[in-house]
């Protein structure tokens, strides 16, 4: 057996011998040093900050600036021609050479039967240096300006490449994180937003909140992307819980001035490969958006499907889910749209025979209200139908480490909001209704190692079972991303 190579080490991640003082293993890419690999990653989240200068407009010069050729005249040197066997042909007498005039004396005016110039002829170099001008500040001025991004992608992500170079596509909320590229299993970083994106987020916060307190309307013409629309066949419709959960087909939502405008991008897409259809219907959204930024008839817009309604319509808008009363409520008060879920009946139009429904989580419907108020002064819709205004947390206190637990209340609105990501914060015994935090769980065993078994596991105040009795609260709260989260 041989011996092992004095000048060879092990990689600590995959095992394959490298050679000493190398920093990368040859295999896998890992660090071989640990220290090394942690400073690499700090200094991949804080890079230096790039400073950029300008080209002061002093500096833009055009060909015409440096013309200095006044006074310079071309000496035309005679030299004898080589003969030919080729008689050349007669060539016109020169003429008597001219006698050369001081340079102060003024070039003689063109007599009155000679073609005058045309002004526009005259003066059209000029006219093409002002407009060469112009475009030149104008160009530097939207360099200026320009935001700087990374490569956007149509599924709302951005790309970042990985230290071998390999694309990956993340989302937002990976700011902040490091993962393993799927190609290469090299770690990478997700970089957190520049402190300029952060600081101009801030200004337009402030910007929106100080509008909505002084009662001005937002300018910023508003869009909901995804909401569910339903197009219901009430001769068909079977009142039973989630009947309607699955019937919908996607559609923005545009907040103009004057007018609600749904706008269907694409038919509900099916089949075993759907992958062009996301990217046909970013590229739809990007067309429809700028339709109507230009101010273009509505008649005219480049969707798939649409719906206009009138300010004056507006006040039809109805919450058909949950319901304010049982015997009001055309559907019983059976939740046909999805537990949970939140549907408004939308107003009557030509262009659709059955009447229009959209459902959405609660988180949307929240927006949808605050941006209706702020458009449309519609206030109060879906006051009287038991929906929150804003969240509402119960406090309960750790039975192991006496600390507090903030439980959201109302929960099944949130579990059907795709937008919510929750987290569980705690169990309480459904016989005495002792609480536990997921902390005090985990330290305690209580249930075993996970808590999948905490339904079955003793309540140490009451020896009975603590039941699937789980108390949740927003991921957000928990935690925030940090540099070292895997």
């Amino acid at each position: 057996m041989s011996s092992p190579n004095p000048n060879e080490e092990p990689c600590p991640d995959c095992g394959e011998m490298v050679r000493v003082n190398s920093v990368r293993c040859w295999n896998c890419g890992a660090f071989m040093n640990r220290e090394l690999e942690v400073k690499y990653q700090e200094m991949q989240a804080n890079p230096n900050r790039i400073i950029l200068s300008e080209i002061p407009q002093d500096d833009i010069q055009s060909a015409g600036d440096d013309d200095d050729d006044e006074g310079y005249q071309l000496s035309v040197q005679s030299s004898d021609r080589l003969s030919t066997s080729t008689p050349a042909p007669a060539l016109p007498p020169e003429p008597a050479p001219v006698e050369e005039k001081p340079a102060t004396e003024q070039p003689p005016k063109p007599s009155e039967s000679a073609p005058a110039v045309s002004h526009s002829v005259a003066t059209g170099g000029d006219a093409l240096l002002d407009i060469a001008r112009q475009e030149e500040a104008e160009a530097k001025q939207r360099r200026k300006g320009r935001k700087l991004a990374g490569v956007r992608t149509a599924g709302g992500g951005f790309v970042v490449f990985c230290p071998y170079g390999c694309k990956i596509e993340v989302k937002e909320s990976h700011r902040g994180k490091t993962g393993r590229c799927p190609k290469c299993q090299a770690p990478f970083i997700v970089p957190v937003d520049p402190p300029m994106f952060k600081k101009v987020a801030a200004e337009k916060a402030d910007a929106s909140d100080a509008a909505a307190a002084s009662g001005e309307k937002s300018t910023e013409l508003a869009w909901m992307n995804d909401l569910h629309v339903h197009v219901v066949n009430l001769e068909k419709l079977k009142l039973k819980a989630d009947s309607l959960a699955k019937e919908f087909v996607e559609a923005d939502f545009g907040f103009l001035k004057d007018k609600l405008v749904v706008t269907i991008l694409a038919k509900k897409a099916g089949g075993l490969f759907g992958g062009g259809a996301d990217k046909k219907k970013a590229e739809t959204r990007e067309a429809v958006r700028q339709h109507v930024a230009d101010g273009k008839p509505l008649e005219e817009l480049p969707a798939a499907q649409k719906y206009v309604f009138s300010v004056d319509q507006l006040s039809e808008l109805k919450v058909v889910q949950p319901a304010a009363s049982r015997s009001d409520s055309m559907f019983h008060g059976i939740p046909v749209f999805g537990e949970g879920r939140i549907a408004i009946q939308l107003p009557f139009t030509e262009d659709s025979k059955e009447p229009l429904y959209v459902s959405m989580g609660i988180t949307q419907f929240w927006e949808f209200v605050k941006v209706a108020a702020q458009t449309f002064d519609l206030e109060g819709l879906g006051a009287d139908c038991g929906i929150p205004p804003e969240h509402v947390h119960s406090e309960y206190k750790c039975h192991y480490t006496d600390t507090p637990i903030h439980a959201l209340e109302n929960i099944a609105f949130y579990k059907a909001d795709p937008t919510v990501e929750l987290v569980v914060a705690g169990y309480r015994c459904g016989a005495c209704g002792l609480t536990v935090s997921e902390t005090g769980r985990s330290k305690e065993k209580l249930g075993g190692k996970s808590p999948k078994g905490i339904a079955k596991a003793k309540c140490p105040k009451c020896s009975q079972k603590m039941g699937e009795n789980l108390l949740y609260t927003l991921k957000s709260e928990v935690e925030e991303p940090s540099m070292t989260e895997g």
